[in-house]
């Protein structure tokens, strides 16, 4: 993969004029092992393509999953081949497929496939794109709950908020003068379409996810750190061994000194999640069932079992790096993620609520952009969407 990454930066390079093949001896060796690699780059309009390229390379360069990586891209050929000719040559993409290596040749694929998904096929759905463009992404929205009963809207030009001897903004406003000399609960809420973020009165830092609420103290006191969460939130906890933090959900408690991980648990999902990027944390659910997680793994709770998962723990705060990451994916689940960001009402097909879905997003973009992904898995999906209800359809 590094090998593939230094190749796009390259080709990024090019297209930004500060390279050449005719001096600079890489670049040109590249289009001279891949001919049809120059027209097609040549062609894209726009350098960020090959960002997401080299995103969707990943996800196809994953060895788990390749039937259905295989199922993707057959689909995408098929749609290539319904199109007219623009300086691609499929019988070249074939061969390359059956004799090339594998990790540059879905690269180079998906330059074509960025060139040629990045506008909705001009047969369906046009008027569905037209209106996911008027569809916005969500951005710093909550509320916070103060120890008197009162509510704060948040001020959305601030990213978060710290609770220490008085509450402030990120950039040091003052928000809430703390007269509480007791113990007191605060509550930060983010709505469907919010994200927030705060650092507890230890330094902990907590970024919560859409849709979701988190209760702490406006101190710590006693011999442990406890934090309530219903939602998703990723922590980044200060170590302190004397005092261990612990965050409840309504399926598990998780136990920590100090690290950082993601925790899953809507109460409208099929299963709550604890994902592990550093340190050690100690998952016990509600039925008593436990697990202690090393980096890469992640607890996975589902009809009063938990199992113990390796994972790619990145895609777990893909959300919090401003990214939808969907890897096989199944698009009922994916669009339930999407709907909480995006605010909106998304009803999917029973039939199709399985399907696997494969791609990368980011959650800055409009709602067309998740729909482009969509129809890159099955160009026969068909979407309505109706002000913020949307109807994904076979």
């Amino acid at each position: 993969m590094q090998d593939t990454t230094y190749r796009v930066d390259l080709l990024k390079e090019y297209l930004k004029g500060t390279i050449h093949p005719d001096n600079h001896l890489e670049l040109k060796t590249l289009f001279e092992e891949y001919p049809d690699l120059f027209d097609l780059v040549h062609n894209l309009e726009d350098p960020s393509g090959l960002q997401q390229a080299l995103q969707e390379y990943r996800y196809f360069h994953d060895p788990k999953s390749v039937q259905n990586k295989e199922q993707t891209l057959q689909n995408i050929l098929q749609r290539i081949e319904k199109k007219p000719k623009q300086g691609i040559r499929i019988a070249t993409y074939r061969s390359l497929l059956r004799y090339t290596a594998a990790a540059s040749i879905l690269a180079f694929l998906s330059l074509g496939i960025w060139y040629l998904l990045s506008r909705p096929n001009p047969n369906t759905d046009l008027q569905a794109f037209k209106e996911a463009e008027k569809l916005s992404p969500g951005g710093n929205r909550a509320t916070l709950l103060a120890a008197d009963g009162s509510i704060i809207e948040l001020n959305e030009s601030h990213s978060g908020i710290v609770i220490g001897d008085q509450i402030t903004y990120n950039d040091g406003s003052l928000l809430l003068k703390d007269t509480q000399e007791e113990l007191a609960l605060l509550t930060l809420s983010t709505p469907k379409g919010g994200q927030y973020h705060v650092t507890l009165p230890d330094g902990s830092k907590v970024w919560l996810n859409a849709d979701s609420r988190l209760k702490y103290p406006n101190r710590f006191t006693g011999l442990l750190r406890e934090v309530e969460l219903d939602g998703e939130a990723y922590f980044e906890v200060t170590s302190n061994a004397k005092q261990p933090f612990v965050v409840k959900t309504p399926s598990e408690q998780v136990e920590v000194l100090g690290t950082h991980f993601n925790v899953n648990s809507y109460r409208d999902e099929e299963a709550s999640k604890v994902a592990l990027l550093e340190g050690k944390v100690h998952v016990v659910a509600d039925n008593r069932q436990s697990s202690t997680l090393s980096p890469g793994q992640q607890t996975f709770f589902s009809n009063n079992q938990m199992k113990t998962q390796n994972i790619n723990a990145e895609e777990s705060i893909a959300w919090k790096n401003g990214e939808f990451t969907f890897n096989n994916e199944s698009l009922g689940a994916a669009m339930r993620q999407v709907a909480r960001w995006y605010d909106i009402e998304i009803e999917v097909d029973p039939s199709l609520k399985q399907l696997a879905l494969w791609g990368s997003v980011s959650r800055l973009d409009n709602f067309d952009k998740v729909l482009k992904i969509i129809k890159m898995t099955d160009d026969n999906i068909k979407i309505k969407i109706e002000g913020r209800r949307v109807k994904i359809m076979k």
